[in-house]
């Protein structure tokens, strides 16, 4: 983690110059995800859960779940069906996992963020809403660029 104010000046304008970040090489992800809320047992418990999901819907299993996908307008991932996007996310490139906080005590949702092509690249935002027997009630994906746009 980069805290800026600890940066002389010069080197925060280095860093953020154009192609700056390309003198230091590829940057990998971490094989262990950024956990919020959650313990890395419970992350993995969830993870597993939706690549079950991407096996069965790949299988053409009867899965009962709400399944949307989308990207701004201008992206051409907005040409790929919802199932298509979901059998290619890679959930092995997954960056974080957290537990969104709800009062709906029959719904938990959670935000998991996977970085298919590394950091600083578009991305997917991925909310997976489990219900009440902890059975997935609905994946929404979001093909976006990272923050802070």
């Amino acid at each position: 983690m980069i805290f800026l104010r600890a940066i002389p000046l010069a080197a925060t304008v280095l860093l953020f110059a154009p192609g700056a970040l390309a003198q230091f090489g590829p940057t990998k992800v971490d094989a262990q995800p950024q956990l919020r809320g959650m313990t890395a047992d419970e992350a993995a418990a969830l993870i597993a859960k939706v690549a079950d999901a991407q096996a069965k819907v790949k299988n053409e299993e009867q899965v009962v779940f709400d399944l949307l996908s989308g990207a701004p307008a201008f992206y051409s991932m907005t040409r790929t069906s919802p199932r298509e996007a979901f059998l290619r996310l890679p959930l092995a490139k997954t960056f974080s996992v957290e537990r969104k906080a709800t009062d709906n005590r029959l719904w938990q949702p959670y935000q998991i963020i996977v970085l298919p092509d590394g950091p600083g690249k578009l991305l997917w935002d991925v909310e997976v809403v489990l219900g009440i027997n902890g059975q997935i009630e609905r994946i929404e994906m979001l093909y976006r660029p990272p923050a802070p746009f």
